[in-house]
């Protein structure tokens, strides 16, 4: 799935070869092999034949990794020169002592006590069994200014876990612009204990995630040139959290839904489409939805980043054209908030959420009260 990764994000890897060297964007994976874009001028200059190994090396997530591949050949992907090599046995990780298990799609805000015990809204860039890595706020240059080596501190985990939890922290090292923060000895150990349950469940759902998301046979990436444009099949409902009751978030792409099922996950199902203009109802099957019911889904969510027009005009043709039976929530900007609740409602729907800023415990209430009114 690294490879696979890289190719939707157009990334690149970096090989080494005797005194040669460069980086070369991944053009596609299979399942026996990495396709890069390696030119022939290149393999001239480098002198590489069929069994050569070389070292490569990669980000996934943000982590450094290492491996030894083997040269394979070379060919032309849709007109593009590239170059084979095999997929790596094992990718070692280059900072195995980190604390970054887990990677979220976003930094997660965390406030945090400094040495002088002023609180301070710090960002986690990553979770570990036994700490995390905390970003500090913007403009500060230097880390030490705020949190020393072994320095002790206080974090709050309330945006992550979505439940106030307080944990004592130790500065363990520095990191590129992050300290790496490890849970105190006396840390309590039931905090401790419901923190890693959280980390558990949040890679199971990444995991879950990458599986719906790839293929076992392989991918190419979406822009390589020549490349003919694939046609757009109908959007398919993607199930984020396994969980009733069941929330469908209509909303342009993946971030926001992530976003919201990392945040509340544990407490709710969350399914997410992207879909443009057309009825929604067909494309529930997956969740149950018939003739007669709309499946598991209990509450629509919609995003005011929506392909197919606004979430207004989603929440008219949901109410008016399908008949839809669910309460519908709008979410967006706090910008005229009141002005967009009135329109919202006006619409159909059943409220107007600010969701930027977004504010995890504030969202689930509101969720929460509308599924107990539909009850």
């Amino acid at each position: 799935m690294v490879f696979q990764r890289l190719c939707e994000s157009e990334g690149k890897v970096h090989l080494t070869f005797g005194h040669f060297q460069g980086e070369f964007p991944v053009l596609a994976e299979t399942p026996d092999r990495v396709i890069l874009g390696l030119t022939a001028l290149e393999r001239g200059q480098w002198g590489l034949k069929p069994g050569a190994h070389l070292t490569m090396t990669l980000s996934d997530r943000g982590l450094p990794y290492e491996a030894v591949v083997d040269f394979q050949g070379y060919g032309r992907l849709h007109g593009v020169e590239a170059s084979h090599v095999s997929l790596p046995r094992v990718l070692r990780a280059l900072d195995a002592h980190r604390l970054a298990d887990y990677i979220p799609d976003r930094p997660v805000p965390c406030p945090f006590s400094d040495q002088q015990n002023n609180v301070k809204d710090g960002f986690i860039t990553a979770f570990g069994e036994d700490g995390l890595e905390l970003a500090p706020p913007e403009g500060v240059m230097n880390l030490g200014d705020l949190l020393r080596l072994n320095a002790q501190s206080s974090v709050e985990l309330r945006a992550a876990l979505g439940d106030p939890l307080a944990l004592t922290v130790r500065v363990a090292y520095f990191g590129e612009r992050v300290w790496g923060l490890r849970f105190v000895d006396t840390a309590d150990p039931l905090l401790v204990g419901r923190y890693r349950q959280w980390l558990r469940e949040a890679l199971h759902r990444q995991a879950q995630r990458d599986r719906s998301r790839f293929s076992a046979g392989g991918m190419e990436g979406r822009n390589i040139p020549g490349k003919p444009q694939p046609i757009l099949a109908p959007s398919a409902v993607r199930l984020l959290t396994d969980k009733d009751p069941l929330v469908l978030v209509l909303a342009e792409g993946e971030a926001f839904p992530v976003r919201l099922a990392e945040s509340l996950g544990r407490k709710l199902g969350i399914a997410t489409l992207d879909r443009g203009k057309g009825p929604l109802k067909p494309l529930l099957a997956g969740l149950g939805a018939d003739e007669t019911t709309w499946g598991r889904v209990r509450l629509v969510l919609v995003h005011h980043r929506v392909r197919g027009g606004s979430s207004l005009e989603w929440c008219r043709r949901l109410v008016e054209e399908e008949k839809c039976p669910l309460p519908i929530l709008l979410m967006g900007t706090e910008e005229d908030a009141h002005l967009k609740r009135n329109r919202a409602v006006a619409a159909g729907a059943v409220d107007y959420l600010v969701g930027e800023p977004f504010h995890a415990l504030r969202t689930l209430k509101a969720l929460e009260d509308t599924l107990r009114m539909f009850a």
